[in-house]
């Protein structure tokens, strides 16, 4: 199994989707109920998402919870190691920003249940290889949320998320692993 089925799958994508299933009920008794999204009161409601986005954003928010604990991990067992210090930084803006937009729709920010749980590999260079997966797994993510997803502060969020990824944070791992081989 690689990176992207145990992050995604495990931890990410696949949590978000078993979510749906309450996540979806709720959302359809509240508009049963007059419109109102889960986590919503009236006045919320002009910002409501439906079942899939609610999902992406929940994908999105525990995908950067499980990156912070991976890199927080990899901190812990062998020191402030570039590019994990720089790159575990950023992953808490971007969880910041995607609290705010849950906060934004009126939505329960999901807690951080990734926190302590992660356990960094045997080597620095296996980080690295594993972040590099990862920063890969997330264009996919996002490559498939913007297929969907209409909302423009979403679009905008998830495309700079998409950009980080691909143009700085994959590349810093790149020569992470140069630098070690």
């Amino acid at each position: 199994m690689d990176l992207y089925e145990v992050k995604m799958g495990q931890h990410g994508w696949e949590k978000s989707l078993k979510m749906m299933g309450w996540l979806g009920s709720a959302i359809a008794l509240g508009a049963w109920w007059g419109g109102v999204a889960i986590g919503q009161t009236p006045a919320q409601s002009n910002h409501r998402l439906d079942a899939q986005t609610q999902a992406a954003m929940i994908a999105a928010i525990e995908d950067e919870y499980h990156a912070h604990a991976f890199y927080t991990a990899v901190i812990e067992k062998y020191g402030d190691v570039r590019p994990f210090t720089n790159i575990v930084q950023a992953e808490e803006r971007h969880a910041a920003r995607l609290q705010a937009l849950f906060e934004q729709y009126g939505l329960p920010v999901p807690p951080d249940t990734f926190a302590g749980t992660v356990v960094a590999p045997q080597s620095v260079a296996a980080a690295c290889a594993l972040g590099i997966e990862a920063e890969i797994a997330n264009v996919q993510l996002y490559d498939e949320f913007l297929t969907w997803v209409s909302e423009p502060e979403l679009r905008d969020l998830f495309s700079q998320f998409r950009r980080v990824s691909s143009e700085k944070h994959q590349r810093a791992f790149d020569r992470c692993q140069q630098r070690l081989r």
